[in-house]
């Protein structure tokens, strides 16, 4: 998801020690479940707007959010620091598991399953979300919805359907019933587009 990952471009400005991340992460492989509670406090805001921007709802996102932290708990065991970096490990996971969501039956009925988790509860207590760095990530989010209202409506329309649906390449070009060719392209010019505008609104508000 193109556009999922600028948001996580400007999620990274914000959490930049890599090393703090890898020694985190190898706690948690250990079971430490104080690591955990340190990653969450690092990550749950602004893992929480990027599944936000994607699943619409609030009651969702916050389902997603717990899912991620449950997987994340699960498969830290699997990581492997030395073929890729834990901040792109973790908004890949955040990412999969919004596009499951908005795909899922229960999403589209708007019939919440439940579902039995083995993980340390300290997420599952209640919402706890710093309040100024959810405005910060949603300001951001709105951001790139502003920048995508000032490209050409065939390359919005092609990133607008990679963002919320997650479709691929082809997908889209299977959904639009247009070239695969011509999906890339469009696709290809609306990113320059917009990271050009965003980089506009980045420096005009700073």
């Amino acid at each position: 998801m193109i556009i999922f990952t600028i948001l996580a471009a400007f999620g990274k400005t914000d959490h930049s020690d890599a090393d703090e991340e890898v020694e985190i992460l190898r706690r948690i492989k250990a079971r430490d479940e104080k690591a955990m509670a340190e990653l969450y406090e690092l990550y749950n805001g602004l893992l929480f707007s990027m599944i936000i921007s994607v699943v619409k709802k609030k009651e969702e996102a916050e389902d997603v959010l717990q899912e991620v932290f449950v997987t994340i708990w699960e498969k830290a065991p699997t990581f492997n620091e030395e073929r890729g970096n834990v901040y792109s490990w973790l908004v890949t996971l955040t990412r999969n598991k919004a596009i499951d969501r908005i795909r899922s039956k229960d999403y589209k009925t708007q019939k919440k399953a439940t579902q039995d988790v083995d993980a340390p509860d300290f997420f599952l207590e209640g919402n706890k979300y710093d309040p100024l760095k959810t405005t910060i990530y949603s300001d951001r989010t709105e951001l790139v919805k502003k920048a995508l209202s000032e490209i050409p409506e065939s390359q919005s329309e092609v990133l607008k359907i990679a963002y919320y649906e997650g479709l691929t390449q082809r997908e889209i070009s299977e959904q639009l019933d247009i070239p695969l060719g011509t999906v890339k392209t469009r696709m290809r010019q609306g990113m320059i587009k917009l990271k050009d505008l965003l980089g506009e609104y980045i420096s005009y508000n700073d």
